[in-house]
């Protein structure tokens, strides 16, 4: 039976009658939309024939440029630059265009640090949803990062994120916020395995975990995006968070974001890459071909802005000593803490006690940063010394590394007990220095700090400069803020206590009416702050990557002036002979190696530096071997690393397209279908989504062209349940044969403006014959789309037939 079609006037379609029947008296029909392809029941009397239809030029050229549209954007011409919050750089534009002709997509984006993989990511996560590829989509970044994806996704994107975690929606709430939501952020530690919990014993909290861990890996994620995803390789495929990332990882479409996706361990960047690819975990080989085919990478020498320029400016550091002038109460404190801590660490070396020594060289850092971060925690310890045994900071060995000064200031309330016999008496005889020197006057640093504030001012001329501080520790932030307050300085602060919304204000107070901002590493964390272009190190933490983590808030992408970093250390104290050895030993390094692998290097010297602050406490001897031994372990290293480093691609290449095209084609495709329509759109993509088919037998537009023919346009997917949809042209000329470069002429033509003279009806064997070379040309379209294999009989309708007459 032949299919039977009908005008419906009200939706401005042909629709295909599937079904006729009597309900309570009135006539309806079922028939079924080619554009949506969903069933609706109309009154009979909403129909019309197909030959009452008619054709406005508007609805011409809305098929047409829609058609177009359709086509570039399958050729991998972006749609997300469409928004208007967004500019892509050419090297995130070149990665997202890479990532459009992957199917799917599992890609591992490695630009090195500042150079806007959280938009790259984002941008590829907004083209696969506007080409309908995805639905659901899981981004897990660390907690100090979430604000950021939250804030860029919907500000840029227009897209809304839900936190779920700590901050957000609780993962235990009583319903399942993993499927209560297509679009969610949270961190691994959102859904880490318990310990222990009051009341369970280990059965039922193995089950508990069990469950969570099913939850969120099981909830049908078509993306996941994994930020710092180097931390979840693991050190075994056996680590926790390893073993959820995999499971994760599992989703059809999988990126993968780090600039440093290896740290010089082939089995470890091989776990790495077999998050996207497992054929690395059984016996893909490491070489350059295989792993550039899933690897994104853009290096900071080469990365360029959209006017052809470097994209990042200059930088200059200067170390700055701060004399103790009269402040002599002060000095005596840090030798004493210094003695101390020499005496602490020499006990936990000789009597094997590690939780020892970190608790002691937090200490030294503390006495660096201020009096009143030292006295702080002098009385935090004074306060446990009588109180249970003296290890539990073995706790935290597993990851004393990773923490911010300010967590492992926090961890300090864990440790219990003396840790040798006499503590208690030296802690409290520091204790009573430490309150001296407090209420003698601000310390030297400070005043130094505010003289340095004035000079940098008049150096740049204005005297509202933004200057952003940083320190490890959160009693020297406030110190710094009753500072500023005292000397009429508008100064806001961020710190790893404060909730990701106060974050955000703070930063946007900095932004506007503040002059300073006070920050602790942990609430530091993926801030992006480089409308500011002076940094001021109160403190130093004991790892050169840290320290270019600070400056990486404003050595970032949109920088506009040199930026000035300046780092405060006290005179003859350890941060000051150490920061002079390793600017002497990094120096020599990066002379080696490169300045274009400073990341590389700061990286994996921060594994060294600890021995080097430790040999200048223990003696002239041990401080210039521990000096040898960081330049010659690094060394060794970066050679090894080299191997591994070869392999990542250096450039994601230049993009094919700005875009420009298929923004022309998207604007005149709605702008036309709101003319059609009479009402505004609020989306350009409706104007795609929806343009309906043309039925056999639909009166179609006669139209000027190069000769006499007929003309189409039709659109194509791999089967009918494909998201991804492609379109291609097809000109039969009544004198026989196919005219491809007249097809395209006359596409071109209707995209911009048309006059249509009639409408007449394509005779069926004109209708069978544009239908039959249709076909035959929708196979390489849709092998593309496909992958290159395509199925037995592509899925295509005409969005557009024409007669074409001179």
């Amino acid at each position: 039976m032949d299919d039977e079609w009908a005008w419906c006037p009200s939706t401005g379609e042909s629709v295909r009658v599937v079904g006729r029947l009597e309900l309570w008296g009135t006539p309806v029909c079922d028939v079924i939309s080619e554009a949506s392809g969903r069933v609706h029941r109309l009154a009979s009397g909403d129909l019309a024939p197909l030959g009452a239809r008619r054709w406005t030029p508007d609805e011409v050229i809305w098929r047409a440029a829609g058609a177009r549209a359709v086509a570039l954007a399958a050729a991998g011409e972006p749609l997300a630059t469409l928004s208007a919050g967004v500019e892509l750089l050419p090297h995130q534009l070149a990665t997202l265009e890479r990532a459009m002709t992957i199917t799917p997509i599992r890609l591992a984006l490695c630009d090195e640090v500042g150079l806007g993989k959280t938009i790259t990511a984002a941008a590829i996560f907004a083209e696969l949803k506007a080409r309908k590829v995805i639905r659901r989509t899981l981004v897990v970044a660390p907690k100090g990062v979430q604000l950021q994806w939250v804030a860029e996704l919907a500000e840029r994107f227009g897209e809304d994120f839900v936190r779920v975690g700590p901050e957000g929606l609780p993962v235990d709430a009583g319903f399942d916020p993993w499927k209560a939501f297509d679009q969610v952020v949270c961190s691994f530690d959102a859904v880490k395995p318990l310990r222990a919990r009051a009341g369970w014993d280990p059965t039922r909290v193995a089950e508990h975990n069990a469950l969570r861990f099913r939850a969120v890996t099981d909830a049908g994620w078509d993306l996941v995006i994994v930020d710092e995803a180097h931390h979840v390789a693991g050190s075994s495929e056996d680590v926790a968070r390893h073993r959820l990332a995999r499971e994760l990882a599992t989703a059809p479409n999988c990126l993968l974001l780090s600039a440093t996706p290896h740290s010089g361990k082939s089995d470890g960047f091989r776990r790495f890459l077999g998050l996207i690819d497992d054929g690395f975990l059984h016996g893909t080989p490491l070489d350059r071909v295989n792993v550039a085919r899933v690897v994104a990478r853009a290096e900071k020498r080469t990365a360029l802005d959209n006017t052809g320029r470097p994209l990042f400016t200059t930088r200059t550091t200067q170390i700055q000593v701060v004399p103790y002038g009269d402040r002599s109460v002060e000095r005596v404190l840090y030798e004493a803490v210094t003695d101390y801590v020499r005496d602490g660490y020499g006990r936990s070396v000789r009597e094997r006690r590690p939780a020892v020594g970190f608790l002691v060289l937090l200490m030294q850092r503390l006495v660096s940063s201020s009096t009143t971060a030292i006295r702080n925690a002098l009385e935090r310890r004074v306060s446990t010394l009588d109180t249970g045994a003296s290890d539990q900071l073995r706790l935290f060995e597993d990851d004393w590394a990773d923490l911010t000064g300010e967590e492992q200031f926090n961890a300090l309330a864990a440790v219990r007990g003396a840790a040798w016999a006499t503590e208690r008496h030296e802690v409290e005889r520091l204790l009573d220095l430490a309150r001296q020197a407090e209420s003698a006057g601000r310390d030297a640093k400070a005043l130094f700090f505010l003289e340095l504030l004035r000079r940098v001012q008049r150096e740049e001329g204005d005297p509202g400069v933004k200057v952003l501080v940083f320190t490890e520790f959160v009693a020297t932030q406030e110190m710094a803020l009753d500072l500023l307050a005292n000397a009429g300085v508008e100064a806001v602060s961020i710190n790893g206590l404060m909730g990701l919304a106060e974050r955000a204000l703070a930063q946007e107070a900095f932004r506007t009416t503040a002059q300073v901002l006070v920050s602790t590493d942990a609430g530091g964390e993926g801030i992006n702050l480089q409308f500011a272009h002076v940094v001021v190190n109160w403190d130093l933490p004991w790892s050169p990557s840290r320290l270019e983590q600070r400056l990486g808030r404003v050595d970032r992408i949109g920088q506009r002036q040199p930026v000035r970093a300046f780092n405060l250390v006290a005179e003859n104290s350890v941060d000051a002979r150490v920061l002079d050895v390793l600017e002497q030993k990094l120096a020599v390094i990066l002379a080696e190696f490169g300045a274009d692998k400073r990341g590389d290097i700061l990286e994996t010297a921060s594994g060294h530096t600890e021995a080097v602050y430790t040999g200048a406490l223990t003696g002239d001897t041990q401080f210039e071997e521990s000096a040898e031994l960081l330049l010659e372990r690094t060394r060794a290293e970066l050679r090894d690393q080299a191997g591994l480093q070869d392999l990542l691609p250096s450039d994601p290449g230049q993009p094919r397209t700005s875009g420009e095209r298929l923004r022309t084609a998207l604007s005149a495709a709605a702008g036309a279908w709101e003319r059609h329509r009479g009402r505004a759109g609020t989306d350009p993509m409706e104007a795609l989504d929806a343009m309906p088919s043309v039925a056999p037998g639909e009166p179609v537009p006669e139209i000027s062209g190069p000769e006499p023919g007929w003309w189409g346009v039709w659109e194509v997917r791999a089967d009918a349940s494909s998201p991804t949809r492609s379109a291609f042209t097809v000109f039969v000329p009544d004198t026989g044969g196919v005219r491809p470069d007249a097809a395209e002429r006359v596409w071109e033509a209707l995209a911009r403006a048309t006059e249509v003279h009639t409408t007449v009806v394509p005779p069926p064997d004109a209708w069978d014959q544009l239908t039959r070379t249709a076909l035959d040309y929708a196979y390489r379209p849709c092998a593309e789309l496909a992958g290159g294999n395509p199925p037995s009989l592509p899925a295509i309708r005409p969005l557009l037939v024409a007669r074409v007459t001179p």
